[in-house]
């Protein structure tokens, strides 16, 4: 269905965009990039801003707005402590457990155990999340942050980026493959995606591109790179 709205909604002007998007009280948007295991869902799930929507949005004229309505989290060592609001979530009656190790007996589920693999996940409604908005709807954002997690420690923490270095990075997409995402990948892989969704986009990147930086120039958000990987030292270091 991603893939379809990517090729349906650029001739109506509205960019689409795999990321996740919350708001503050205020009603001020942040749009958090990035591919899987790079921080989306964990970030914008902040208790004190509001989730806007997990993993797909459209920015349109009047602002941004949801796609799926619902969640879809990493769950291999996942705890109350960590994510106090997902662990809650993936525990209720109606979440979709996949790949996740269940006791036999208590049906309890064993977040901890990879048996079958890292890449255990949850999908459960948006609604099950305390601080998820009614209407899955944003005004323009003020902030965006590309998430990439560099296993070779070269890209500062955070950085702000000019208008020309966002289109760069966003076309580039890069970021690791980490153990958990991908079957076989143990150990961090570099590997690039186009628009962080290269797997969606039926169109050009470029289309996806040009959509970015036209609204880029009309809002002039501020666009951050933030490295959820290494710094000070590659992978083992």
């Amino acid at each position: 269905v991603f893939s379809l709205l990517q090729h349906a909604l650029p001739a109506r002007d509205v960019g689409t965009m795999h990321c996740s998007a919350n708001r503050d009280v205020a009603g001020n948007v942040a749009l958090f990039f990035g591919l899987s295991g790079t921080g989306k869902t964990t970030l914008s799930n902040d208790p004190d801003r509001l989730l806007v929507g997990d993993d797909e949005h459209g920015w349109s004229d009047t602002g941004v707005f949801n796609f799926e309505g619902g969640c879809y989290a990493k769950t291999i060592d996942l705890s109350e402590t960590s994510e106090p609001m997902i662990y809650a979530a993936t525990n209720r009656f109606g979440a979709i457990l996949e790949n996740v190790v269940v006791d036999p007996v208590t049906r309890v589920p064993a977040f901890a155990d990879d048996t079958l693999t890292q890449n255990a996940r949850a999908a459960f409604p948006l609604s099950f999340l305390p601080n998820a908005t009614d209407d899955g709807l944003g005004e323009h954002p003020r902030h965006i942050l590309l998430l990439t997690a560099d296993a070779f420690g070269v890209l500062p923490p955070a950085a702000k980026l000019t208008r020309e270095q966002a289109l760069y990075y966003f076309l580039l997409g890069y970021t690791s493959k980490l153990a958990g995402t991908e079957r076989g990948v143990d150990e961090p892989e570099s590997t690039f995606s186009a628009c962080f969704g290269a797997p969606f986009l039926p169109l050009p990147p470029a289309t996806y591109v040009e959509l970015l930086d036209r609204r880029l120039r009309r809002h002039q958000p501020e666009v951050w790179l933030i490295n959820t990987g290494w710094t000070g030292g590659a992978y083992g270091v």
